[in-house]
């Protein structure tokens, strides 16, 4: 499994032999994006595909061609988080628009570090929402909630639950993303 961080790549040696600034506009570039795309999922609730989907296609590709002529595994990860993300979404664990998001951040940082630092923060972020939202239904409210989803056997959410009752985190996930770009690749 690729553990490595990106910097071997092309683009960035290219990017580094004409000194800092090129490598500094790519990752403005990235923010940029990521700041947008989380912007428009809080207003909107939803994530286009003309943003999303060309980066996460352009990124795949990148990751087929740098593992075939480098001799990395990190296309191998990329494909493999498509996969559970795929289910995830497909289990309605989280909307498309996250999916399609953390698809092309996968892509984008196939590496073992990525995934524990998405993982990380999402916990941060994710720990005080909850208690925010059991506190402002009231505890043992948000407890009877739990058991009686329990009850109807309904671990996970329904598509239209997910949709009327979903909230944007696109942003959690950009987070990650611009860490990552700007702490390790």
């Amino acid at each position: 499994m690729y553990t490595g961080h990106v910097p071997e790549s092309v683009i960035l040696q290219a990017a580094v032999a004409g000194g800092p600034w090129p490598v500094v506009l790519l990752k403005s570039a990235l923010t940029a994006w990521l700041v947008v795309l989380s912007v428009i999922d809080r207003r909107q609730r939803r994530v286009p595909n003309v943003l999303v989907l060309p980066v996460m296609v352009g990124a795949l590709i990148w990751q087929v061609y740098f593992s075939l002529t480098n001799r990395s595994s990190a296309v191998l990860l990329a494909v493999a988080a498509w996969l559970v993300l795929f289910g995830l979404w497909r289990a309605h664990i989280f909307g498309g628009g996250d999916a399609k998001l953390l698809m092309a951040l996968t892509a984008m940082f196939p590496t073992t570090q990525f995934l524990l630092l998405l993982s990380f923060v999402k916990l941060i972020v994710s720990v005080p929402l909850l208690i925010h939202k059991v506190v402002r239904r009231g505890g043992l409210s948000a407890l009877r909630g739990v058991r009686e989803r329990l009850a109807r056997r309904e671990v996970l959410p329904r598509e239209e639950e997910l949709e009327t009752q979903g909230r944007p985190h696109c942003w959690s996930y950009a987070l990650s993303g611009v860490i990552y770009l700007w702490c390790a690749w």
